[in-house]
């Protein structure tokens, strides 16, 4: 589905066409600009996994995304807030420093709490190749531990470990107006079709919202707010069942 396409569906649910002599009770930037975004990052952060990217670097502002090069010394990293979740890590080891051969070992990916509780003196500036990501020790931010270190090469050069992400994210760019007024359409959802239509509720549910008297309906911003959970929900459901037909799980849902 195209922004365009959505906008479009939008006004026909509310019955706000435009012509001539037809008054527009909501303007384009509100339907998808301040709604449609509005209800793209609910139904993302309520599904989670509707983009798993493990190979865009970084976004759009340059900040790492899946892939964060380590610096000597310093643990604490920011990231691309586009990120949900980190749902796998991984770090290139060197191996051999003369030879630069390298492998790729797995990070755990932790909590705070549990590197209190299976790493009890974590805090104290442990230096190493590292092992563990935390997560939640900052906003928009990962703690590396140990805390990286060099190897030596011969001159000139050091190697610094470089971790890779598995994620799961939000779309790179906003949805948007063109300088011309209409939508944007090389902006991109990057979830399945079928999904994309659900946003139409949650763009109801914020238009009949509105703070104005002829067109605010809190009874119909309640019924389609209901429906666009009912939909998020519905979408969960329909991934789980995805996710166990293609790892072989012979379930009732993947016969569904």
């Amino acid at each position: 589905m195209l922004p365009s396409e959505l906008l479009a569906n939008a006004r026909k649910r509310l019955f706000d066409t435009i012509g001539k002599d037809t008054k527009k009770y909501w303007t384009d930037y509100e339907l998808l600009v301040e709604y449609g975004n509005l209800a793209l990052d609910k139904m993302f952060l309520g599904v989670k996994r509707l983009i798993i990217d493990s190979s865009t670097a970084s976004d759009l502002q340059s900040k790492p995304l899946c892939s964060l090069p380590l610096v000597v010394g310093t643990a604490a990293y920011a990231i691309s807030p586009k990120i949900i979740e980190i749902a796998a890590a991984t770090v290139t080891e060197i191996t051999d420093p003369v030879l630069l051969t390298t492998r790729v070992a797995v990070m755990k990916t932790m909590t705070v709490a549990g590197m209190d509780a299976e790493y009890c003196d974590w805090r104290n500036n442990a230096t190493g190749w590292p092992s563990c990501i935390i997560t939640d020790l900052n906003t928009d931010s990962v703690t590396i531990w140990p805390t990286p270190v060099a190897y030596e090469t011969p001159p000139p050069a050091t190697l610094t470990p470089t971790v890779s992400f598995t994620v799961h994210r939000l779309p790179l760019r906003r949805l948007s107006l063109l300088s011309t007024g209409v939508a944007d359409d090389s902006v991109t959802f990057g979830c399945r079709e079928e999904y994309q239509e659900y946003l139409v509720y949650g763009i109801l549910a914020e238009a009949f919202m509105k703070d104005d008297g002829e067109v605010k309906r809190l009874d119909l911003a309640g019924i389609n707010e209901k429906k666009f959970d009912a939909k998020i929900e519905s979408i969960r459901d329909d991934l789980s069942c995805r996710l166990r037909v293609n790892r072989g799980v012979r379930t009732k849902l993947a016969y569904r």
